[in-house]
């Protein structure tokens, strides 16, 4: 008898310690977002890395909303519309993104969106680190995995990796992060004025 409840005891334990890594995960997730949706503003300088190919540019936060600045690319978000600037294409389109498109663009709606769309499981992390995988739910999902590493301290992300359901993977690389002041609406929509001559293209 005394065997058996070992046995059921080491049974339970091992039961158990997938769903303690799994609210491990998720309680360090959601201090992340709540120290995220607590600040005025965020902006973020970071390098983005896809075949082969990579980009530098600057990410300004405020809730849901989103401006980036970079010299291939400029985009601004309100919440609802997006529009995207290619210095390549040379104008602007007009868009709604949806969840998973925006994830790709800006690695803080990741943080933020995790409980909706991923499962959630602490990673081996080096000194000063929290590694984070988190897996899609979704079947079809665009995003298969994502592996978030988060500074220990601050628990900013420092590094995103986007493995894709093509097996493609995206690598964003975030060397600083700086809370701001309180910004307006417009400041996350595009301005024709400061950008005359632009042909604008609604794929809405």
């Amino acid at each position: 008898m005394l065997t058996k409840n070992i046995i059921l005891l080491i049974l339970a334990l091992c039961c158990l310690l997938p769903l303690h890594a799994a609210e491990s995960a998720t309680a360090v997730l959601d201090k992340a977002a709540a120290k995220i949706r607590a600040s005025k503003s965020l902006s973020a300088s970071y390098t983005i890395t896809a075949d082969g190919q990579s980009n530098s540019g600057t990410l300004t936060i405020s809730g849901d909303r989103f401006t980036i600045v970079s010299p291939q690319i400029s985009s601004w978000y309100d919440g609802r519309t997006q529009w995207t600037y290619s210095t390549h294409v040379g104008e602007v389109n007009i868009t709604e993104p949806s969840p998973e498109e925006l994830q790709q663009v800006n690695p803080f709606a990741i943080i933020n969106s995790f409980k909706t769309h991923y499962r959630a499981s602490m990673l081996k992390s080096a000194a000063g680190e929290k590694k984070i995988r988190l897996t899609a739910t979704q079947a079809g999902s665009d995003i298969h995995s994502v592996d978030l590493t988060l500074n220990a301290t601050t628990l900013y992300p420092t590094r995103i990796v986007l493995n894709m359901a093509n097996r493609r993977s995206v690598s964003i690389t975030v060397s600083s992060v700086k809370p701001g002041e309180a910004l307006p609406v417009s400041f996350f929509r595009y301005d024709a004025a400061k950008h005359p001559g632009l042909p604008v293209v609604d794929l809405r």
